[in-house]
Formats: C-alpha cells, structure tokens, sequence
C-alpha cells in the first residue's frame, strides 16, 4: 500500500503540473527569446567542475566558454596543486592549494590554452581552452 502511495504521489504532481502549463497557453509565449549568446553565457555563469581524484584530474581536458568558473574539488585523501605552467614550471597565472576534501574557483576570462598541473605529483596534468 505505501509503496504504491510513493508511486502514485511523484505522478500525480507531474499530472496537475502539465495540466496548469497547458491551461494557461500565453505563458510560454510571453517568456522571453534566449538567443544562443545568452544561453553560452549562461552555462558559463554556472560553471563546471574538474575532480582530483586518483592522483589525476578530471576531466585533464575541457573548453569552456569565456566566463567559466572552473572548480576544482580534491577527493583524495593527499594535498594536490592546481598550479598553471608547463613541466613542473609555474607560470604566475594561478597556483591553489587544496587540501583533502578542498575546493577552488578560478574564473577563466580570457580565450586561450592554459595549461596546470600538480606542483607535488608530478605527473598530474590538465588542459583548459577557454573560447
């Protein structure tokens, strides 16, 4: 009985939602246009994620759209780096330590490659295009 209850309650709700969208039919036609611009502004606002996990991040390569703001968030249980450069060389666009469970938001404002790595490890490496 209760299991059916929990069914039939998440249907109904999508039942009395469309039911009201289709009742009022100027709704949808006074809601404003959102060209592609202001959709890829949009996605860039909210932002993505890239993951430290298993001593490598990921995704190691993404574009985004100039607005980004990129977070990265370690999952490992060691100390990582989001550091900009090349072959363990900084390059002073940024460098953030992030503790186990840390996080960092960089906002990617100009087009370009920019490419970081792990001032500890090494061999964790990542590529970010920003259009």
């Amino acid at each position: 009985m209760r299991l059916a209850l929990r069914l039939a309650i998440p249907g109904a709700i999508a039942a009395l939602t469309f039911i009201a969208c289709a009742a009022n039919p100027t709704a949808a036609s006074n809601a404003p246009a959102t060209s592609a611009a202001a959709t890829k502004s949009a996605a860039a606002s909210q932002g993505t994620t890239v993951d430290i996990k298993g001593f490598a991040f990921a995704p190691a390569t993404l574009t985004v759209a100039k607005g980004t703001v990129v977070t990265f968030t370690n999952s490992d249980a060691a100390t990582h780096t989001v550091t900009s450069g090349t072959g363990g060389t900084k390059d002073g666009k940024f460098d953030e330590r992030l503790e186990q469970g840390g996080a960092t938001k960089i906002t990617f404002d100009t087009p370009g490659t920019y490419q970081y790595f792990c001032a500890i490890h090494a061999s964790m490496k990542g590529t970010i295009t920003v259009q």
